[in-house]
């Protein structure tokens, strides 16, 4: 943003950390129409400067502008003037060969931003951590989300709005700088790896999160990170780790005891910080307007818990993330993230080791953290007792665990994300995600690929929205991984994808994978000692259809009824498949192909199909002889297995499965 001396006395201030708005010296407000949205936000991206109306046009509709678009553009610019109590045009003027929006140093919210950026950065350079820790947490603090979220990606908005996002990415390393510096290297253990994982090539995060481990005593640990890159480094680019960090790994296999000095400005954290440990906001949250409404308002009007549970894939930590950052004014005291690891490899976190982390992420001394979980979750709760504070609760695993992280003070709310729904809220404060809609899981491919792209070939992208299962997950890998090759056509990836032996092998983008995420509800699973749910997902595999019955998957497994009934349940809660009824579920795809590569033999395969193609034989049958006493039910019961029939019939053509279904399908008709 350029700052020239102003020429317009107006009070008028704009910010676009967020939802584009600006203040009419009483309220905020926003401009209605999508057009001029666009057009205020070009302008303001290029504040100070002539922007000519050839470039206005270009940006609002794109190389063939149509005849009408000079008046357009005139009608736009009137009306956006008469919005912002500009009426006169002393801020935005007409200056040959278009219009500038004339703005004093500090009108906007990235002026202010950038100016806590800045000394921030300056006090980290001389050594000063907490002033720096507390300029750089308060700038991070006035994004309310995706820069101009609510305007069109025309060229320079979607230029610009990634510039902020990847500055604002070396901010949060800066910050993460100071604190650990402050000693705070436990507490953002949590928040490093999950940026990690988002920003697998950042080097300044695996030495920050390798430098925490170690200083946690997680030596082990703090190599294995160095590894994890390397390999990676290697793998995707065919580059070792820069020489900074080599020798950081060396100083660790060392025990370099200088390693866990900080410097003596350094003595502790403020008691005024107010902890901001949430994870950077999602680019786009597309899709989940409604869910997002129905997380805030409960929150808003004084409910303190509400949980969000959902099948692997289905963006559940996204939308709570995005729902906390957007209620940060309401809870003014902080906004702490904690992942629980329900699903992690190394299995879920312990309830006496969640609570004694969230108190050292609220700033309590690791010395005075009591080893005992009643006594740590009575200080956790004598903690929040005065504070108004947002906790986001990742991938819980059970209601043991967080017993006592659930904040009883009136001022405090808690955000829980988990697989199976969550017994620590009633009813009404379940929300349930499942897949996005045909039209959302189009718009989230468009947002993260390209418009021009999507827009080109309308029904591949729809393809490729399909064989994503309309996941937001595996979207989102599929449209970066168009986004990083260019010279891709959506109708090209979209016919890779259709390769079974490929699909998943091509959904793994930038530390995100639909098989890892499936691979994770696999653990959830083996919690338990039961083997019954593994094998009946290895059935799913074989039989390879996307609505089953749990008549079908006793036939397949030659089991009792009620207890494949009590296995799919399990794989309800581990997030693999959803439940249509009672007795019906739908398998997605991605966890039939997931499931066939990883659980099936050629045997089982003969085995659960042959018992199958019996099932059904038996029961058209059985509907044939029934159909004179009650065509209805005949009928009602055809409609719903009609689809599985007709791909049984079709994989089974040496049957008498094709010849039943026809004379029933002939019957009815």
């Amino acid at each position: 943003m350029n700052g020239e001396a102003n020429e317009s006395s107006s009070p008028a201030r704009f910010r676009f950390l967020g939802p584009l708005e600006f203040f009419d010296g009483g309220q905020w407000s926003s401009i209605g129409a999508p057009k001029q949205r666009a057009l205020l936000a070009v302008l303001l991206i290029n504040a100070n400067r002539v922007v000519s109306a050839d470039q206005l046009m270009a940006e609002l509709w794109g190389e063939r502008p149509p005849p009408s678009a000079a008046g357009l553009l005139a009608g736009y610019v009137w009306r956006l003037r008469n919005g912002l109590g500009d009426p006169g045009g002393r801020m935005l003027g007409t200056r040959a060969p278009g219009y500038r929006l004339v703005l004093p140093a500090g009108a906007t919210d990235v002026d202010e931003y950038e100016k806590l950026v800045t000394a921030g950065r300056k006090s980290l350079a001389e050594g000063d951590l907490p002033a720096a820790a507390a300029a750089l947490t308060e700038g991070l603090g006035m994004w309310r989300g995706t820069p101009m979220a609510d305007v069109a990606m025309v060229p320079s908005v979607l230029a610009e709005s990634a510039r902020l996002e990847e500055a604002r990415l070396a901010v949060v390393e800066a910050r993460i700088e100071a604190e650990i510096g402050l000693g705070g290297h436990e507490t953002l253990l949590p928040e490093l790896k999950l940026m990690v994982s988002q920003f697998p090539l950042r080097e300044r995060l695996h030495a920050q999160l390798m430098v925490a481990l170690y200083r946690s005593g997680q030596q082990a640990e703090a190599l294995g990170a160095y590894r994890d890159l390397r390999g990676l480094l290697v793998e995707e680019l065919g580059v070792e780790p820069s020489k900074p960090l080599r020798e950081l790994q060396g100083r660790i296999l060392r025990d370099d005891p200088l390693l866990m000095e900080t410097p003596r400005r350094a003595t502790a954290v403020p008691r005024s910080a107010v902890p901001r440990t949430l994870p950077p906001d999602v680019p786009a949250l597309i899709g989940r307007e409604r869910e997002l409404d129905w997380i805030t308002t409960r929150l808003a009007s004084g409910e303190q818990r509400c949980a969000v549970h959902g099948m692997a894939g289905t963006g559940k930590t996204a939308l709570a993330v995005h729902a906390a950052h957007r209620m940060t004014r309401s809870f003014p005291d902080g906004q702490v993230y904690l992942g629980l690891g329900a699903s992690a490899a190394r299995g879920p976190t312990s309830p006496v080791d969640a609570v004694g982390r969230l108190l050292a992420a609220l700033g309590v001394p690791a010395a005075d953290i009591p080893p005992e979980e009643e006594r740590a979750g009575a200080l956790l709760r004598t903690v929040l007792a005065d504070r108004r504070m947002i906790l986001v609760l990742d991938d819980v695993a059970d209601s043991a665990q967080i017993r006592h992280l659930l904040p009883t003070a009136p001022g405090c709310a808690v955000i829980l994300t988990s697989r199976p729904a969550s017994t620590a809220v009633d009813g009404a404060g379940l929300l349930r995600l499942g897949r996005l809609p045909a039209t959302a899981a189009t718009a989230l491919i468009r947002r993260y690929a390209g418009a021009a792209r999507v827009d080109t070939d309308l029904a591949a992208t729809v393809r490729l929205a399909g064989l994503c299962d309309h996941l937001p997950l595996a979207l989102r890998v599929a449209a970066t991984r168009l986004a990083r090759r260019p010279e891709w056509t959506v109708g090209e990836f979209a016919s890779r994808l259709t390769d079974p032996g490929r699909r998943l092998e091509q959904l793994t983008c930038d530390g995100l994978s639909v098989h890892a995420a499936l691979r994770a509800g696999v653990r959830l699973l083996r919690h338990s000692a039961d083997p019954l749910p593994t094998r009946v997902l290895g059935r799913l595999g074989v039989l390879d259809l996307p609505v089953v019955s749990t008549a079908v998957l006793a036939a397949a497994l030659d089991i009792p009824v009620a207890s494949a009934e009590s296995a799919a349940e399990r794989l309800v809660d581990a997030g693999l498949i959803e439940t249509l009824r009672m007795d019906r579920y739908r398998v997605p795809g991605l966890v039939r192909l997931f499931a066939l590569g990883e659980y099936v033999t050629a045997d089982e395969e003969r085995t659960a199909t042959h018992r199958v193609l019996g099932y059904y034989e038996g029961a058209v049958r059985d509907q044939l002889s029934r159909l004179a006493a009650n065509r209805g039910a005949g009928l009602a019961w055809y409609r719903e297995e009609c689809l599985t029939l007709r791909a049984l019939a079709a994989r089974a053509p040496g049957t008498e499965l094709p010849g039943l279904v026809s004379r029933l399908s002939s019957a009815l008709r």
